[in-house]
């Protein structure tokens, strides 16, 4: 990606990625990768978590660019933001599942129970 490119709008750095550039994809996550990582981490209260929220928004982003362009009439900022707030939460119900559930109410006591 040039000099120029760096200044093109994020919807040219999309479509750059679309194509396969793996340059763009960079530039991407420099614009926008803070901003990722503070609303994982906002909340997910995990840096290691945050991170992860981070890679995972991007390489989804990598995949789904072509797709984007097509459909989308958002801003790449919202489809981010989108994308980063879904995957947070995705860990943070995965993280919190089993708490919420508690031994009593598991589905092994809850057939247990039925049973009896």
């Amino acid at each position: 990606m040039s000099s120029k490119a760096r200044l093109a709008p994020d919807r040219s750095v999309v479509s750059e990625i679309a194509q396969g550039d793996i340059e763009a994809l960079g530039e991407l996550m420099r614009r926008h990768g803070r901003t990722v990582y503070a609303l994982a981490y906002s909340i997910l209260v995990d840096r290691g978590e945050a991170d992860d929220v981070v890679a995972e928004t991007f390489e989804q982003a990598r995949r789904a660019a072509a797709r984007f362009l097509e459909r989308a009439s958002g801003s790449v900022f919202t489809w981010l933001t989108e994308i980063a707030r879904s995957r947070a939460r995705g860990l943070l119900l995965a993280r919190e599942w089993p708490r919420r559930l508690g031994p009593e109410r598991g589905p092994a006591s809850r057939h247990h129970m039925e049973i009896a």
